[in-house]
């Protein structure tokens, strides 16, 4: 079974944007097999520690703010004329808001609401399209369990949770007008996981991860990296929120 999931990873063509993280898991996961990769990110210097640790991949890099749809659009051109229309597009880019909900500032929601939701709507129509004419692709966002409840034990932040929330739902709609065009689009949803973002938390939540997952322990970002190859690659997914909470996604 997970032969045939690895297969259609062989000679591909692969975009990933977000370098850090689970990101740069899914870029580890898909570097020995794929036949062209571009991974793009804000941060320079993350993209840099790609290229020095897969230095025999086929990795192609580029600075990429994912809030400016222009630039989304030049990067677009950039991975058609580099590799073509991608067979996987995965967008591993999110940031976490921790302020309360009256602390909470225009600003605040507009900088998540920009990398959440805006970045994610403009990459995934920019792969589309490239894929659309070749009547195949998969396109993978990066969610989180907070999009689908808040749940006491955990930070909870309306900002954040409700930009999860709408990944979900777009991929839900997006997966409808895209399946008769040989498109899939999916959303996993992962439960806290160990990247640096967890790091912002406060000693609360850190406990409280291990009262309410099976083991006591947060996701490692390979973890959910595997669970992103898997749903790309699955042709019987498509419009799905898949989750990865190790237990935390249960109850009230």
């Amino acid at each position: 079974m997970f032969s045939r999931i690895a297969q259609q990873y062989q000679g591909s063509t692969a975009v990933v944007i977000g370098a850090g993280g689970i990101g740069g898991e899914i870029v580890r996961l898909l570097a020995p097999s794929v036949g062209k990769l571009i991974v793009a990110d804000f941060n320079e210097s993350l993209l840099t520690g790609l290229k020095e640790t897969h230095k025999s991949a086929p990795l192609t890099t580029r600075k990429l703010d994912v809030s400016d749809s222009e630039a989304v659009a030049d990067f677009a051109s950039f991975v058609s004329s580099t590799v073509g229309s991608p067979q996987f597009f995965f967008y591993a880019v999110g940031i976490l808001t921790i302020e309360p909900f009256l602390a909470t500032a225009t600003k605040d929601w507009e900088r998540a609401v920009a990398i959440n939701l805006n970045g994610a709507f403009y990459c995934s129509k920019a792969m589309a399209e490239l894929m659309v004419p070749q009547k195949r692709g998969s396109i993978l966002l990066l969610g989180s369990i907070a999009g689908t409840k808040a749940r006491s034990g955990s930070r909870v932040n309306p900002v954040y949770n409700t930009t999860k929330a709408g990944l979900a739902a777009f991929v839900n709609a997006t997966a409808m007008q895209l399946r008769g065009q040989g498109v899939r689009i999916n959303c996993i949803s992962p439960g806290p996981t160990a990247t640096t973002m967890m790091d912002v938390q406060p000693a609360a939540v850190h406990a409280s991860v291990r009262e309410i997952t099976l083991d006591q322990r947060m996701n490692s970002p390979v973890e959910v990296a595997e669970l992103a190859l898997f749903v790309a690659a699955h042709g019987r997914f498509t419009g799905e929120d898949v989750g990865l909470g190790g237990g935390a996604g249960l109850g009230g």
